[in-house]
């Protein structure tokens, strides 16, 4: 039997192209996707494409977070996990940093995360077990980032959050994991925000998705909670 067989995750901001990797590993693993994401036509093409659901919500507001896991539940007949990619990055020194930016790093990374690990905490408690996986950074664990301070203290907060919540839940099924990719990530944007740069010398997103099918699928003598996703040397 696969790792992941038969198993339903909800899979945040579906339309990404690091979530499309995390996607076929899971496919490959067994699993089921519910696909969410703001705008349809991101993940529609993609649920079909890879046998999964797609569902819209846009979940810097809680009441679309909840009416989303209710709505995998009542499609999908269950949902045993959520692996959370949504999240925003902007290259920003302090002194030219615009006050809006704060509100945007804040609500993309964290109050999308704190929202959607609120609405399907419930469901995970009630039937005793599931998964919970969010995307931290590199500057996170190294705990600077110069140029991104208001991106690195968003995702140093990702990664606290997740920490703290992980603590919380001790004694529970319920286990959480933190992924780190310690250097750029080779998806289209950063390609074509970096023409130059060779993306072979870069994390290949297939990585983080194998690596979140080991930490989901483990025993319950042992738990993965952080990982740390290299570029090749």
């Amino acid at each position: 039997m696969q790792a992941l067989q038969d198993k339903v995750y909800l899979l945040t901001g579906g339309g990404g192209a690091i979530a499309g990797a995390i996607a076929q590993s899971f496919i490959k693993a067994g699993a089921r996707l519910a696909f969410a994401d703001a705008y349809e036509t991101t993940i529609a093409q993609r649920a079909q494409e890879l046998g999964g659901r797609a569902f819209v919500a846009n979940l810097t507001h809680y009441p679309d977070a909840e009416m989303l896991v209710r709505q995998v539940k009542a499609q999908m007949g269950r949902v045993d996990g959520l692996i959370h990619t949504v999240g925003g990055f902007a290259y920003a020194p302090v002194k030219d940093t615009d006050p809006s930016l704060y509100d945007r790093m804040f609500d993309l990374n964290m109050r999308t995360l704190f929202y959607m690990t609120r609405a399907i905490l419930p469901e995970l408690l009630g039937q005793k077990d599931g998964f919970i996986a969010g995307i931290s950074a590199a500057a996170a664990w190294n705990g600077v980032g110069p140029g991104v301070a208001l991106y690195a203290a968003a995702k140093a907060a990702v990664a606290t959050y997740l920490r703290s919540l992980d603590a919380e839940l001790t004694g529970t099924a319920v286990r959480v994991a933190i992924v780190y990719p310690m250097g750029a990530v080779d998806t289209p944007a950063n390609r074509k925000e970096m023409p130059d740069a060779d993306p072979m010398a870069w994390v290949d997103p297939a990585e983080i998705g194998e690596s979140l099918v080991y930490a989901a699928s483990r025993s319950p003598r042992g738990r993965v909670l952080e990982l740390q996703i290299f570029p090749p040397r």
